[in-house]
């Protein structure tokens, strides 16, 4: 079975992209609003969830990504999520870390340093790497 990874960003260029970039190794469900991104998220409870910050209907302030962020980890600890966005604060950043992100990327980002992220953040590839320690 492929991990499964949400996609959350209000450009659907970039949700499909990462959609067809990402469809061959892993499950992808995209969403372009925070309440897609919720019924989403608690249907398919995805390994990885990737969000972008800057969501409707706040297109200026990271306050409704922060929301999703939080919601997502109150309900789904075991989900990894990588935050992508343009409002790359220091602060805002930090935010993410505490609210439970494991990875920050600035837009626009390089697409293999995003893949290398998902692929450390994999349950498949945790359990590969636990496999050849044992």
């Amino acid at each position: 079975m492929k991990p499964r990874i949400l996609v959350v960003d209000d450009d659907e260029a970039i949700t499909q992209q990462l959609y067809w970039t990402l469809c061959d190794e892993y499950d992808v469900v995209t969403a372009n609003d925070m309440q897609t991104a919720i019924r989403r998220a608690t249907f398919y409870k995805p390994d990885i969830s990737i969000l972008d910050l800057q969501l409707p209907p706040e297109l200026d302030s990271p306050a409704v990504g922060m929301r999703l962020l939080e919601y997502i980890k109150g309900h789904l600890p075991q989900t990894r999520i990588l935050i992508m966005s343009s409002h790359d604060s220091q602060e805002t950043q930090q935010e993410c870390f505490d609210r439970g992100a494991d990875e920050f990327f600035d837009k626009p980002f390089e697409i293999e340093e995003l893949l290398a992220s998902i692929c450390r953040l994999s349950p498949v590839h945790r359990l590969e790497l636990i496999a050849q320690i044992v």
